[in-house]
């Protein structure tokens, strides 16, 4: 066994799973007009972050938010209330 984990030093086992784990992209699908676009984010807060400005800009409507191998993160509905909570300033 790992001396971290026998140390029960939880940081440490935290930090090792998160550098051989790269975290998965976030990709926020959008309707542009008549087309659907999407743009990758580092995190879930970051798509969110974009979703807001296409919705205060009114130059897109988000549609969800996804993985890269198609996994649903966030469906419309979710992301409505994330942008809506990003709005307030709240935690999304």
């Amino acid at each position: 066994m790992p001396a971290d984990f026998l140390a029960n030093d939880f940081g440490a086992i935290a930090r090792a799973m998160r550098r051989e784990t790269p975290s998965p992209l976030a990709i926020l699908h959008f309707w542009d007009m008549l087309s659907l676009l999407t743009s990758a984010h580092e995190s879930v807060e970051a798509a969110v972050a974009e979703a807001y400005a296409f919705v205060v800009s009114r130059r897109a409507i988000p549609d969800s938010i996804t993985t890269a191998d198609g996994t649903v993160l966030m469906d419309d509905k979710a992301l409505a209330e994330a942008v809506d909570r990003y709005r307030k300033g709240m935690q999304i």
